[in-house]
């Protein structure tokens, strides 16, 4: 059965990167330190767990510390400076003591300890990641909302998408602990090369719904072709590579518009257009097609929208630049997995 659609949107519940252990060097430490992550399924706005045993070497502790154990010496008069916490404190500078006969250190009690702490990350051209407190200033990369890192030592990190699952930080704090002081080769690794995965983390990433869905662009038409049976094989093998054909179920392709705005539980255009350009590696997602869309709240009819649910692989793309406000596009796909009929508020 073919299926032709008008306007209606596509949403997408992206596909979520592996958990990847760092080795201490890929923090980058400086006047502005970042943190160099290569794994380029980690985009711009997305929000992670990072993890460390030492404690997370962002600034969110008592006057923007980096959480650590066993708190913060200070080197003050050639030795480093153990005395009371807060003694001597300034109020201009909240980490030197006054007098150097009356050095501090900084406990865990008052500068704080966490082992996981959650942000958002902003990737730039040198694929070096800052984090920030808001998805849309991780968008925008600039200086609100930016937690700084620390030149401190955490050890081995590790970093994943953040969810709210009970059980998933925990999870993710013991698979680290698993990594232990494990030699991290090339000083970044998927953390399943290192130490088993635990199955939370698993099952968490492969839910569309615990991932979370978000519209990726207003589709002006589509069509969807759901009998594999009617499909050539051999286009779609060239297209997408001979190991798509085990997975055929269904072929089709949009026409869309996407922008650069940000509206709560949309992506900018530019999520879109890099997950388009990760089409040599067959870029994945879940994605739904809308069918029907509630015209009022009125009786009889049914206040909610109906779509298309399926996974997907993104192939052969076009990008029209030329509009004004917006960009145009077209995809191809093929679905992957079951066909259903799903409904949404």
């Amino acid at each position: 059965m073919a299926v032709l659609g008008q306007f209606g949107t596509v949403e997408l519940s992206r596909e979520w990167p592996a958990p990847t252990a760092l080795a201490d060097e890929r923090l980058q430490r400086g006047a502005t330190p970042s943190l160099d992550l290569s794994d380029l399924a980690f985009q711009s706005g997305d929000e992670v767990l990072l993890v460390s045993l030492r404690g997370v070497p962002l600034g969110i502790g008592v006057n923007g510390a980096a959480p650590c154990p066993d708190g913060h010496a200070f080197w003050t008069g050639g030795e480093t400076a153990v005395g009371p916490a807060l003694a001597a404190r300034t109020t201009s500078n909240g980490f030197w003591s006054a007098d150097p006969s009356l050095p501090f250190w900084e406990s865990a009690a008052t500068v704080g300890f966490q082992q996981t702490a959650t942000a958002y990350i902003h990737r730039d051209e040198m694929d070096d990641v800052r984090f920030y407190n808001s998805e849309l200033n991780a968008i925008n990369g600039g200086a609100p909302g930016l937690i700084p890192l620390r030149n401190v030592s955490p050890g081995s990190l590790l970093i994943l998408p953040a969810s709210a699952v009970a059980g998933y930080n925990t999870a993710a704090l013991a698979l680290l602990q698993a990594i232990g002081a494990a030699d991290i080769p090339g000083g970044e690794q998927p953390a399943a090369n290192l130490a088993a995965v635990p199955q939370i983390l698993l099952d968490t990433a492969a839910d569309a719904e615990q991932r979370g869905w978000l519209i990726q662009c207003d589709l002006t038409d589509w069509v969807f072709e759901m009998d594999a049976t009617q499909l050539d094989e051999d286009a779609i093998g060239q297209a997408f590579g001979e190991s798509a054909k085990g997975m055929l179920r269904g072929a089709g392709s949009f026409n869309g518009e996407i922008d650069h705005s940000y509206v709560a539980g949309e992506q900018s255009g530019l999520g879109m257009l890099r997950l388009m350009m990760l089409t040599e590696q067959g870029s994945k997602a879940r994605a739904r097609f809308q069918l029907l869309d509630q015209r009022n709240a009125s009786a009889p009819l049914v206040p909610d929208r109906v779509f298309y649910e399926t996974d997907i692989l993104l192939g052969k793309t076009a990008v029209n630049t030329s509009a004004v406000d917006v960009i145009r596009m077209n995809a191809q796909f093929i679905a992957t997995g079951r066909i259903r009929l799903a409904k949404r508020p």
